[in-house]
């Protein structure tokens, strides 16, 4: 396994994304959804990009990238289609100690985004390692369907009795335990 799969608290983080087009707009996006503070730097972005900004959902740097711009970030997304921007950004966060993703350019991040499904308090990400986006995007809409309502039904009633098990005074083993059972009639009620 060449990447350790984490999922990060961004709430309330600073958080750069490079770019203003298309795909820098859903990186963005994903990001204002995990609660990070967004800014973004271009020069230039598309008008829903730029409806983002006149709400003031993001800040927005109107220049191009520079190495300061980046002062104070948790993470930085580069999604631009200037291959010497994108190695700029990969080295400045490098040296800032940033986490960056340099968007298909897995060799110039140092973590990877993976397609991801998300259904209230259930989250699964799909990954090909950076090798196959396509086949994550394939995988993420087969299973769209089956854990909307298979497996977020079975969340709902787990994490309740969970909540009140932690109130108890069964131990850690106990409820591992009970939780497993439940899962497993969960799953196969559903």
């Amino acid at each position: 396994m060449k990447y350790y799969p984490a999922l990060l608290d961004l709430q309330s983080k600073k958080c750069c994304v490079v770019g203003g087009g298309a795909i820098a707009l859903r990186k963005t996006r994903s990001l204002l959804s995990a609660g990070a503070v967004v800014t973004v730097i271009a020069p230039l972005l598309s008008k829903h990009m730029k409806a983002l900004a006149d709400k003031g959902a993001i800040s927005w740097r109107r220049q191009p990238y520079c190495k300061g711009h980046l002062r104070g970030a948790f993470l930085v997304i580069a999604a631009t289609s200037d291959p010497l921007v994108n190695r700029s950004v990969s080295k400045d966060a490098s040296k800032l100690r940033i986490l960056a993703n340099i968007v298909d350019r897995p060799a110039l991040s140092n973590f990877i985004v993976p397609a991801v499904l998300s259904s209230k308090d259930l989250i699964i990400a799909v990954s090909t390692s950076g090798k196959a986006p396509a086949l994550c995007k394939r995988i993420k809409e087969d299973l769209r369907v089956p854990m909307r309502e298979k497996y977020s039904r079975a969340l709902a009633r787990i994490a309740r009795e969970r909540a009140k098990l932690m109130k108890g005074s069964a131990g850690l083993g106990a409820r591992k335990a009970i939780l497993t059972r439940m899962a497993e009639r969960e799953l196969h009620r559903s």
